[in-house]
């Protein structure tokens, strides 16, 4: 898309986004079902993607009833996602490539999930990305999660840069609606599930990876 405002920062998703780890929390998900004798297919975890933890153990009591033993199915759950990230999560293709590249522009960049900030952190262990953000804005920060706009905003705020002027990149449905509500620049880049057509209209690109980002770097290079 062109006559787009200066790109001054630039902001990841992380599930999905810069991590291949929508896979790994459905079957951790649906292991812990099995292991308290639920049924739970993996497209049973569909509704799950892209909202934080305390909203989806609140779906899973829907689902599942008020006999659901919440605690226990997070803890069990917990432990597996956490197994997984200790050993390294994939990373989603084309993403180092990039993100190299980023590093060369000299702004800020940063992070913005829905996941608490010690799970967060808890991803990059096998990384060295995290120590490249200027910025983590974390679901355990925010009162409201994605699709509201609130952690793009507080984001915006934190760098000091106005939305407009904000590179976001993002995967789901809710990512994409809370980058474009608070009037980034947003990259759509659909991962587990498709992005419904209406919020893919107001992204400012869609992608079907990172491999297909360099053109935005190189025009970004060309307006500095």
């Amino acid at each position: 898309m062109t006559n787009q405002p200066e790109i001054k920062a630039i902001l990841f998703d992380k599930d999905g986004t810069i991590f291949d780890s929508e896979a790994a929390y459905r079957d951790a998900w649906v292991t812990s079902a099995q292991h308290f004798n639920l049924e739970m297919t993996p497209q049973m975890y569909d509704p799950f993607v892209g909202i934080r933890a305390a909203e989806s153990y609140k779906l899973a009591r829907e689902l599942f009833g008020n006999e659901f033993p919440l605690e226990e199915f997070a803890v069990k759950t917990r432990e597996l996602i956490d197994y997984h990230k200790m050993r390294g999560l994939p990373i989603k293709k084309g993403f180092d490539r990039f993100f190299q590249q980023a590093r060369q522009l000299n702004i800020p960049m940063g992070l913005v999930t829905s996941a608490v900030y010690d799970a967060a952190v808890l991803t990059f262990c096998q990384t060295d990305y995290l120590a490249h953000f200027d910025i983590i804005v974390a679901g355990d920060m925010v009162k409201h999660a994605k699709p509201s706009p609130e952690c793009y905003l507080m984001a915006s705020e934190k760098l000091g840069v106005e939305p407009q002027h904000i590179l976001v990149f993002e995967d789901s449905n809710a990512g994409v609606e809370a980058a474009t509500s608070a009037g980034c620049q947003t990259v759509a880049i659909p991962d587990y599930l498709p992005v419904h057509e209406a919020l893919l209209a107001k992204a400012s690109y869609v992608l079907e990876s990172f491999d297909q980002a360099h053109s935005i770097i190189a025009n970004i290079n060309k307006a500095k």
